[in-house]
Formats: C-alpha cells, sequence, structure tokens
C-alpha cells in the first residue's frame, strides 16, 4: 500500500518519511501568483552558503579606473582592499509537529499527507518573508540589518570607502516620470572608489498591492496616465526589466511605513545578500525515540538575508 494510505501493523517509517518528503517538497515549490519574489531567486538575491554559523562581510574597495600613464613611467599600484567589515549570524528557524501512534498508524482523513503540504508551504513561506523583510522591507528603517556603513539600505547618507557620499534614496509614488528620476540615479551612481558604479535598471521590486500599476508602468506601449501620445521609454528601451512582487512587502505583513507605497530598484551587481548554512531538511521522530511513544516530523532550514551594501540598488519609499 502507498505509505501516505491509510497503514495497519506493517508501517514502514523510512517509506513514510520519503513520501511525505515527496509531497512536502512539493508544495514547498508550487507555483505562486505572477512575479512572486522566492527568497530562491537567484537575481534578486546572491545566493551563496555560510561557512559555519558566522559569516564575515565586507565591502569591497573597487580598482577605480585606469590612469593615464607617460613613457616610462612607473605604473601606479591600486589599493583594492575591502573596508567596513561585519558579521552576520545565520539563524535557525524549526518546526515539530507531534502526531500519535495511533493517528500515525490510522492516518484518518489523509492527516500525514496534509501535514507534509502544509510544512512544505509554511518553510516556503517562512524563507520568503524573512528573506525579503531582512532586505528590501528593511529598507528605510534598518530595524534588522544595516549596511556596513551603518545606514538603512536606502539612505542620502552613504559613504565609500574613498569618502564621497552617495544618495540612494528617492521618494515620490510609482509613476513613470518618478521611475525615470530613480533610474537616473541608479545609472549615476558611484562605485567604492568613487568612480561611476556601471548600474543599469534591471531590476523592480514592489509589494503586491503595487504590482499592477508597476506592470503598467514599465510595459504600457505610450505613457500610462497621460492624454499625450509619447511613447513609454520603459516599454522600448526597458524591456529586459525582471519586475517582482511580494505580499510581505504590503501593510499586512510589513509594519514599515510607507509599505504600500515603496518600491527598489536593482542591477545586476547589486549587493542584497542570502546565506545558507543548510537548506530545509526533515526527520521524522519515532515513538521508541520518545517518552510519550508519539511520532513527530521535525522540519528546519539555518540561513541569514542581508543588504551587503548600497551599491546597486536605489529606494523609494513612495511619499509624496
Amino acid at each position: 500500500m502507498n505509505p501516505i494510505g491509510g497503514h495497519t501493523g506493517g508501517l514502514s517509517p523510512d517509506a513514510v518519511q520519503t513520501a511525505v518528503d515527496a509531497i512536502m517538497y512539493e508544495e514547498y515549490s508550487r507555483e505562486q501568483q505572477p512575479a512572486y519574489l522566492s527568497a530562491n531567486d537567484g537575481f534578486f538575491f546572491n545566493q551563496g552558503p555560510t561557512v559555519g554559523r558566522a559569516f564575515i562581510w565586507d565591502e569591497d574597495g573597487n580598482v577605480g579606473n585606469f590612469e593615464e600613464t607617460g613613457e616610462q613611467a612607473e605604473i601606479q599600484n591600486t589599493d583594492s582592499r575591502a573596508g567596513n567589515q561585519t558579521t552576520k549570524l545565520s539563524r535557525k528557524w524549526t518546526k515539530q509537529v507531534p502526531i500519535s501512534d495511533e493517528a500515525f498508524r490510522a492516518d484518518l482523513h489523509g492527516k500525514r499527507e496534509k501535514l507534509g503540504k502544509q510544512i512544505g508551504d509554511r518553510a516556503r513561506q517562512s524563507q520568503d518573508s524573512n528573506t525579503i523583510l531582512d532586505t528590501y522591507g528593511d529598507a528605510f528603517a534598518e530595524a534588522v540589518h544595516s549596511t556596513p556603513d551603518a545606514e538603512p539600505l536606502a539612505s542620502n547618507s552613504h559613504v565609500t570607502i574613498q569618502g564621497t557620499t552617495v544618495d540612494n534614496l528617492e521618494t515620490g509614488s510609482l509613476t513613470p516620470d518618478n521611475l525615470w528620476t530613480a533610474t537616473v540615479s541608479l545609472a549615476n551612481q558611484r562605485a567604492q572608489d568613487a568612480d561611476a558604479g556601471s548600474h543599469v535598471f534591471e531590476g523592480l521590486v514592489v509589494p503586491f498591492t503595487l504590482y499592477r500599476t508597476a506592470k503598467e508602468v514599465l510595459n504600457s506601449t505610450l505613457i500610462p496616465n497621460s492624454a499625450e501620445n509619447n511613447l513609454n521609454v520603459f516599454d522600448t528601451d526597458y524591456g529586459f526589466v525582471a519586475l517582482k512582487a511580494s505580499i510581505f512587502l504590503g501593510s499586512t505583513y510589513n509594519g514599515a511605513a510607507n509599505a504600500n507605497t515603496s518600491y527598489h530598484l536593482i542591477s545586476r551587481n547589486h549587493m542584497i545578500q542570502r546565506k545558507v548554512f543548510y537548506g530545509l531538511t526533515t526527520t521524522l521522530i519515532r515513538p521508541e525515540q520518545t517518552a510519550n511513544d508519539t511520532y513527530a516530523i521535525r522540519a528546519k532550514f539555518h540561513e541569514t538575508a542581508f543588504p551587503g551594501s548600497w551599491t546597486g540598488y536605489v529606494g523609494s519609499n513612495g511619499s509624496v
């Protein structure tokens, strides 16, 4: 008999765990609403492992532009040492659900399958909400993480390693004009060596409540909400921009001010990080391992997310 279905005496815990895991990971990977921002997205979050629980991070000083050098003149070395070193700690997240031996064996109403689906869904939601809220959701307040220069991700007071002030904080609701202002700000943003940062607007993150507006601003053939027949530059020249939305950025789940109106621009060389010590794992605890003769499904993961730097990012709080 299928180990997810009802059993009597011939229960195989190993087979049950295999079946529950399959259901759990299927639910974990289930497609969500359009443009859903996932913690596993490799463009909007730089993915990587941690070596141990502590992750040491610093900002790269960059090598700077080339210098004109005369004939037989000495070529100067460039100090590209990193600065603003900080340590981030990976955090463990767990869930354990006990089931009596009798209920586990009888599997009334498909309880084991339901638990597998619920755990898979909640693992995905937990990873997504933690990762999103600790980075884009915290961009204007630094309630969880600041950038290594001790500023919020979006700030008018960032300082490069060379000492130049950088402003990557914009205001204004999501309109074609305001998005263009933010696009220009990203293009003009200096790198850590104070030279041009080579940033191209390639990704837009919004709360799900702004998804329709963002889609219209990016993809309308003509400038939306305008009586003029001007072409929309985002449709004609920026068709490569990836748009992602998240319910976790809206005010239902995000207590930050202007949660429903803020939006975030990134280039491909942004520094928003997700570092994983270990991914989602499950264990089936058996009755002989417990004092009260119960089974339990245990699931856990260990990771962290943080803004590694402000470079390649511009945020608008959407305030008018």
